[in-house]
């Protein structure tokens, strides 16, 4: 029996992509595994999801300080205190003296995460120093991990060509998607849901942060550009914790008078899942210029509902979408008007779209990905016997 550690602090009910991943991952191992040992450390700050429960699985609550102090002081306490065979964590950085085996699992590189916020003026003195000490710290870290499991095979090429790890340490483990992600059942449920936007001719659907490498603002460039040019009735819907007026993406939509033509609904929290997946499942199409994505969570949903893909043709989408979606350069705003009037005018293609969305959709299974977690797991302590 191994003595499993999982991170699992970043856990919480309006967490983003790690902490999905957190989640689903702790749900499907324990369906799998009634044999090893888990202890999973929460940031007790968090407001949590409702975890499993089950004799082999310990839950402690963190006070976390810091980032740093985490890493490097926090963590190294406690890896002695429950004398962990492996630790398995999402984190850029880790203790410089553990002794424990790690296994890393890797959505992206930092360094375009750094770049893009940087240059968007996220550089407050405590950013500054964080982002410093990730840059220090992460190939130390990809060279002490044991094993590194990384999210697509986009980010394992990262990780060889930035970093020169060994392709034979990486492994890819795709995330998986919700059930409750799925095709409507009912025309019925897609009018109400149209109707509760105030959109019965239907939407463009798009999700966006205060990342910016959401690229929001050429969505809305394109959707204003696609309707001069087809005259297209659908609505764009916003979703996610954007704010128009700070992002400055309320004074665009003046400039290109679309005030009337687009609904921020803000962010949908755990609890509100349901909802947020009747929003996908009534779009007429899910819109992701991204700049730069290491899985890509919204367009795997988006395809898991039954929706049409337009996305950008860099890192880890093309993979992901395969041929069920039309790719476009992030930053071409007539590639993605034109994407968008064709999509919406021709049925045809419409339809042959949704269905690759299905298809492709099943590839994505936190079962599996959990399967191909504990056989690490299980070879990890193999090696240490």
């Amino acid at each position: 029996m191994a003595i499993i550690g999982i991170d699992a602090t970043s856990l919480s009910v309006t967490g983003k992509g790690v902490s999905r991943y957190q989640h689903n991952l702790l749900i499907a191992l324990a369906g799998l595994d009634k044999l090893n040992c888990y202890y999973i450390f929460l940031n007790k700050k968090n407001i949590l999801p409702e975890l499993p429960r089950q004799g082999n699985f310990h839950y402690v609550r963190i006070g976390l300080l810091n980032h740093i102090i985490w890493d490097q002081f926090q963590l190294p306490r406690i890896l002695r205190k429950y004398k962990l065979d492996i630790y398995h964590t999402t984190s850029d950085s880790l203790p410089i003296l553990a002794k424990t085996k790690i296994a890393l699992f890797i959505f992206e590189i930092p360094d375009y995460r750094i770049d893009l916020m940087s240059r968007a003026g996220h550089n407050s003195l405590y950013s500054k120093i964080s982002y410093k000490y990730n840059e220090i710290l992460f190939p130390y870290i990809l060279r002490k991990a044991a094993v590194i499991m990384a999210s697509s095979q986009s980010t394992k090429t990262d990780l060889i060509r930035k970093y020169a790890v060994e392709g034979n340490k990486i492994q890819v483990l795709y995330p998986g998607v919700s059930v409750c992600f799925r095709a409507p059942g009912d025309d019925m449920t897609l009018k109400d849901t149209r109707r509760k936007y105030n959109a019965d001719s239907g939407y463009i659907l798009h999700i966006s942060s205060t990342d910016p490498r959401d690229n929001t603002a050429v969505v809305i460039r394109a959707f204003g550009r696609a309707r001069q040019e087809s005259e297209i009735p659908q609505k764009l819907i916003i979703a996610g914790n954007v704010d128009p007026q700070v992002s400055g993406l309320e004074r665009l939509i003046a400039e290109l008078n679309l005030k009337d033509r687009i609904l921020f609904t803000g962010y949908f929290a755990e609890k509100q899942t349901g909802e947020l997946a009747a929003l996908y499942q009534a779009a007429d199409v899910y819109v992701d210029p991204s700049l730069y994505e290491g899985f890509g969570f919204q367009v795997v949903e988006a395809m898991a509902s039954g929706v049409p893909i337009i996305a950008s043709n860099v890192t880890s989408l093309p993979e992901i979408i395969g041929d069920a979606g039309i790719l476009v350069n992030p930053r071409d705003v007539e590639g993605w008007a034109d994407a968008i009037s064709r999509l919406l005018t021709d049925r045809e293609l419409k339809e042959s779209m949704r269905q690759r969305s299905l298809e492709r959709a099943k590839l994505f299974s936190w079962d599996r990905l959990a399967q191909e977690t504990l056989i690490i797991y299980n070879k990890l302590f193999a090696k240490a016997l």
